[in-house]
């Protein structure tokens, strides 16, 4: 029997596709969770022997936002240039930095730049968005929002959850054949257990386990890529340009910021924040943070389908005022009596302010899922996703300047003004009767 050849190129097409997507994926989780597990190595850091001063500590987590930034951003104009070989030339890059950690973290006097430089280039893994949004983008479904676009939405969530719960577990796992010159000066933990001060703090362990991962994901990559069509069917979008002339495209980005990029950015820093302010074995709790986020995104989408993108995201907003301002409240009092006495409070409303970013984000994504046409909707999330990196970038930095003045609760006055403008430009641009969009 002599088959269409037709249909023998769509079946080979579609076979390569599913292996794609499923690198892609995965290169994507594994990236982003090494690229998060810095939010814990910092705090790793605050309880050794290598006496870094908080301003340190803050910058490199800072330098790591910019590059998960910086690399998402690439992300978006590489991922053009490679093609298939997009997953297999990033396990390749996360390879060889996992190789430079390991060299870097197995010496007994582990240097700072070394680790600034780590910081730096941690965002490799981020490249991945932009081909991952792309592979959803010729999901035929039903919902305006594609279940495998939802998926890589929360890969940033579920990637800062595994992190901070996986990476301080096996900060204690000391192989035979591995050395650290990190020493726990004070106790520390994570979800399994209390680590009493004077144990290893074995990071050369995570990034000869991260090296093996990356070799194992480099191979399969690059089968898959070698394998795969280099062609793919073309298909007519807008370009970039024209999107961006949208001012739509633009509100949206700033609410999807204000939402995404503040779980971004707090999850980020909260693990320091509460180790440089409260001294707590922080590592017990701070996965808290994402799990919370995991569960309130999709009920946030879920309550945007009832009442609405735009009613959601501003009831979120005007809750993450409230938390805000009350987590601002409780850092100072911290700052000026006994800290102790004002870390629930401030961890409580830390969590609210979590949970109601994420919220207001599931809305905000259902809003821009009714404002955008289907076909666009996955390049409208790839650019407000990078936009909203930017929160992982300001907070890091804003914290170091405002450790400098022992003013840590400024940066929340910060973020109430902001969350404020945006309760006018979610009212303004999508909740009057007369908008372009209402209530969308």
């Amino acid at each position: 029997m002599i088959q269409n050849p037709t249909l023998a190129n769509s079946d080979l097409y579609m076979q390569s596709t599913s292996a794609t997507r499923w690198t892609t994926l995965t290169t994507l989780l594994l990236g982003v969770t090494h690229w998060a597990s810095w939010s814990v190595i910092v705090v790793l850091l605050a309880k050794s022997n290598l006496s870094l001063d908080p301003s340190q500590l803050m910058l490199l987590v800072g330098l790591a936002g910019v590059s998960g930034a910086a690399f998402r951003f690439v992300g978006i104009f590489l991922g053009r240039l490679l093609g298939p070989w997009k997953p297999a030339a990033t396990n390749v890059l996360l390879l060889g930095l996992s190789l430079l950690s390991w060299q870097a973290f197995s010496l007994f006097e582990v240097s700072y730049v070394n680790l600034m430089g780590l910081a730096a280039l941690s965002g490799v893994g981020c490249m991945m968005f932009a081909p991952a949004f792309d592979l959803t983008r010729r999901d035929k479904e039903t919902e305006r929002l594609p279940m495998s676009m939802s998926l890589v939405i929360g890969m940033m969530i579920f990637a800062m959850f595994t992190a901070q719960l996986i990476i301080p577990f096996l900060s204690t796992w000391q192989a035979d054949f591995m050395q650290s010159g990190l020493i726990l000066e004070r106790s520390s933990g994570h979800f399994f257990s209390r680590v009493d001060a004077g144990q290893p703090i074995m990071l050369s362990t995570i990034s000869a386990l991260w090296m093996f991962v990356f070799a194992a994901m480099a191979l399969l990559s690059i089968g898959v890529a070698w394998l795969s069509p280099q062609k793919t069917p073309s298909e007519k979008a807008q370009s970039d340009s024209q999107l961006l002339r949208n001012a739509h495209v633009w509100y949206c980005s700033i609410l999807y910021n204000m939402t995404f990029g503040s779980f971004i950015g707090f999850a980020m820093v909260l693990p320091l924040v509460l180790e440089l302010v409260f001294g707590y074995s922080t590592l017990i709790l701070v996965w808290m943070a994402p799990f919370i986020a995991l569960l309130a995104r999709p009920f946030g989408r879920w309550l945007a389908g009832i009442f609405g993108g735009a009613v959601v995201t501003q009831i979120s907003l005007l809750l993450m005022i409230v938390f805000g301002a009350v987590a601002g409240w409780y850092l100072y009092l911290a700052q000026n009596d006994t800290a102790e006495l004002y870390f629930e409070p401030f961890f409580i409303s830390m969590m609210g302010l979590v949970f109601t970013s994420a919220l207001g984000n599931g809305s905000v994504v259902v809003t821009m899922t009714k404002v955008f046409p289907r076909a666009y909707t996955h390049k409208v999330l790839t650019w407000a996703g990078t936009v909203a990196m930017l929160g992982a970038v300001y907070l890091p930095f804003r914290f170091t300047i405002a450790l400098e003045s022992q003013s840590l609760d400024l940066v929340f006055v910060d973020f109430v003004v902001f969350y404020l403008a945006g309760v006018i430009l979610n009212g303004w641009m999508y909740l009057r009767k007369h908008a372009q969009f209402y209530n969308p």
